[in-house]
């Protein structure tokens, strides 16, 4: 990403009203030549947080958190700095200017703010669309039928894109967008007579935001037999890269930071279920595979992620996967045990938020989660496969710290499932030859 001009930063920086920016937050009131109010950044009863709207800068003396408004933004909403710069020059309609001075690169940006704004319009006409629309009467019937409100609807932007086969082309095109750019986007592909036809038809559509709350793509959800898969994501293009993407991460972040932890679930109905319910540090990664790259967004938001995936085989594979991947990022993993074939939306809907809030409140840790898959896979009838267990176990056991309770427990749980002694299972592991 390239630099922005000093002068640019300034101009930012002077744009910004502190009060209307912060006051978003936590609510201030005026003291003297400054504003206060309870800190954002952590919990307290009596205010100790001081807004400064001469010198636009905010200062917490309980937990010494301060800085500039462009430091609040990265702070509350989990953002680098080039991020915050963007997001508070467009809050203040203030143009930025970057120190580019590569003519291929300035064309690539462009390209993509083209890009973004066709998908931006998309979603749009696709929220209206569900809305309005008497042949979206079946999604919204399918909508309400998995418990999903008129609000949370709403604050995700579904839609639903039309049956017939170039609705969105057609409109696209008239408002002023070239066929290449519908390719683009992933909205559009051409015939083999040489015209182009919408990718998305008859489909339920989510899209799929960043951190910053533009629209990069789409996910869709087939509502009758016949129609291709029944889930279709945008094709990745020069915008939308699935392995980056997490679904609801633009609404999750803020609240992640706040509540000091993440949830991550497999499906959009997931998240808006979760959101629905009053969890609404929850984001979908659109399958079981996470990536380093979802990884290290998920960092940015929180350092606890707690994975709440489907209770078949291939969520709990991919939970193992994850703490693989996990290994190196400085992250604290947590595993939710799901009930056999639910998944978040459904635990919602048949037990309500405190359900779902009891078993984030109970998932363990990964070393505990991966032991009990080693447990429940496990050949328990036959000496060999008690064995197999047992070093599997040991080896997982063996980076628990020694005299915790948690390997204390852990020692316990396998030494009864396997009936060996306990001594068994806390010696060291085998060393491969």
């Amino acid at each position: 990403m390239s630099l922005f001009t000093k002068d640019s930063i300034e101009r930012v920086r002077e744009a910004v009203d502190m009060v209307e920016l912060v006051g978003a937050k936590t609510d201030l009131r005026r003291v003297g030549t400054r504003w206060a109010g309870l800190c954002p950044f952590h919990d307290e009863r009596t205010p100790s947080f001081s807004v400064d709207i001469e010198r636009k800068l905010y200062h917490c003396f309980g937990c010494g958190e301060g800085g500039d408004a462009i430091g609040f933004v990265q702070a509350t909403e989990a953002l680098d700095f080039p991020e915050a710069v963007e997001v508070l020059a467009e809050r203040y309609n203030v143009r930025v200017e970057r120190e580019e001075d590569d003519p291929d690169a300035e064309r690539r940006r462009r390209r993509r703010e083209r890009l973004m704004a066709l998908l931006e319009r998309t979603a749009r006409f696709y929220a209206a669309y569900l809305t309005e629309s008497g042949e979206a009467a079946k999604a919204r019937d399918y909508l309400r039928e998995r418990g999903m409100g008129d609000d949370v609807l709403k604050e995700f932007r579904v839609g639903y894109a039309p049956s017939a086969w170039d609705r969105v082309t057609v409109g696209a095109q008239r408002d002023g967008f070239r066929p290449d750019e519908l390719a683009g986007a992933g909205l559009a592909q051409k015939g083999r007579e040489g015209g182009f036809y919408d990718r998305f038809r008859a489909r339920i559509m989510f899209p799929l935001a960043d951190a910053r709350g533009r629209v990069l793509g789409f996910g869709a959800r087939a509502m009758s037999e016949g129609r291709g898969p029944k889930y279709l994501n945008s094709s990745e293009n020069e915008v939308y890269h699935k392995g980056r993407q997490l679904f609801g991460i633009d609404r999750a972040r803020a609240h992640a930071a706040k509540a000091g932890r993440i949830v991550v679930v497999e499906g959009y109905t997931d998240v808006l279920a979760m959101h629905q319910a009053g969890i609404p540090e929850t984001v979908a990664i659109m399958g079981t595979a996470l990536t380093q790259e979802q990884l290290a967004e998920l960092g940015r938001a929180a350092n606890l992620v707690v994975l709440a995936l489907d209770a078949d085989r291939s969520g709990q594979e991919a939970m193992l996967r994850a703490a693989r991947v996990a290994q190196d990022r400085g992250l604290e993993l947590r595993a939710v045990e799901m009930p056999p074939g639910s998944d978040p939306a459904e635990v919602v809907q048949e037990g309500g938020r405190e359900a779902m809030a009891a078993r984030l409140d109970d998932a363990s840790g990964m070393i505990e989660f991966q032991v009990r898959r080693v447990l429940a896979d496990a050949d328990l009838d036959t000496p060999a496969g008690r064995d197999r267990a047992l070093e599997e176990a040991r080896t997982l056991i063996a980076a628990v710290p020694e005299r915790t309770a948690t390997r204390d427990a852990l020692v316990r749980e396998v030494a009864d499932r396997l009936d060996v002694p306990a001594d068994y299972v806390s010696a060291q592991p085998a060393r491969a030859a």
